[in-house]
């Protein structure tokens, strides 16, 4: 199936906005007509802890996203009953593509979208639709207004969930494009000796995609934490995490850790 007949029956889908039933068939019924094995494979090795999904490839969920954005923009108030629809058919690919649609509405929306965030998190249960969401929902609003989303950061770091604290971490991965703050790094030390593994990556990740708008303030972070007798999780961490900032920073940082 070419890009162009994507867009078409997804427009046609989206004639169903109103009966959610009706789209939910309808977009199940697309999700089966796209499967392709490849995909089925990625999806089972990739993330193995993937409950329902079709394996239909993510540049197809790509496009099925961009006119369901496209749409949302246009009717906004539609947006929340859409979005939960989507979300509630609860395979892989309907996850990806509630969080894909996000990316260009939510910094004009950002109520709306917190609102429905807020109202899924329980549902996480893999590091791919957790990171997705992360990424076009919550990101987007960071590049606009950081201060809006730092609290509800802080609020997602501290539970239970690891998934939620994952997905907290992530919304902070923002500062790739935004100066950070101390709030941030304050937010991160809740994190650095965590010891479930995919919060480990996750803030490893973040601290070096920040590192490329921020390497100093990233630099003075890892240092503290270096200085501060560090237990195997945050050394861990420390390691991974630094392997953005410059040569001498990260030698610095070692011979500390070493001592």
């Amino acid at each position: 199936m070419d890009k162009s007949q994507i867009q078409k029956r997804t427009k046609e889908l989206l004639e169903k906005v109103d009966t959610p039933k009706e789209f939910t068939r309808g977009l199940q019924e697309l999700f089966k007509s796209s499967v392709d094995k490849e995909a089925t494979k990625n999806y089972q090795r990739i993330i193995p802890d993937t409950g329902k999904f079709f394996g239909v490839p993510l540049p197809i969920l790509r496009v099925v996203a961009v006119e369901i954005g496209k749409f949302i923009q246009k009717e906004p108030t539609k947006a929340p009953s859409l979005l939960e629809t989507i979300w509630n058919e609860s395979s892989f690919e309907a996850r990806q593509i509630a969080g894909k649609c996000l990316a260009k509405f939510c910094p004009k929306n950002p109520e709306i979208c917190l609102d429905f965030i807020s109202s899924v998190l329980p549902d996480l249960d893999n590091w791919a639709v957790c990171d997705n969401l992360a990424m076009f929902s919550v990101e987007p609003i960071v590049y606009s207004n950081p201060e809006l989303v730092l609290p509800l950061s802080e609020k997602w770091i501290k539970s239970e969930n690891k998934w939620i604290r994952r997905f907290g971490v992530v919304t902070l991965r923002g500062y790739k494009r935004v100066q950070t703050t101390n709030a941030v790094f304050t937010i991160l030390d809740l994190v650095m000796e965590d010891n479930e593994k995919d919060i480990k990556k996750a803030v490893s990740w973040v601290l070096r995609e920040i590192t490329k708008k921020n390497p100093d303030d990233v630099a003075e972070f890892l240092i503290r934490w270096a200085k501060a007798n560090p237990g195997k999780d945050a050394r861990w961490i420390i390691k991974d995490g630094m392997t953005k900032l410059p040569e001498e920073k990260q030698t610095e940082i070692l011979v500390i850790i070493s001592r």
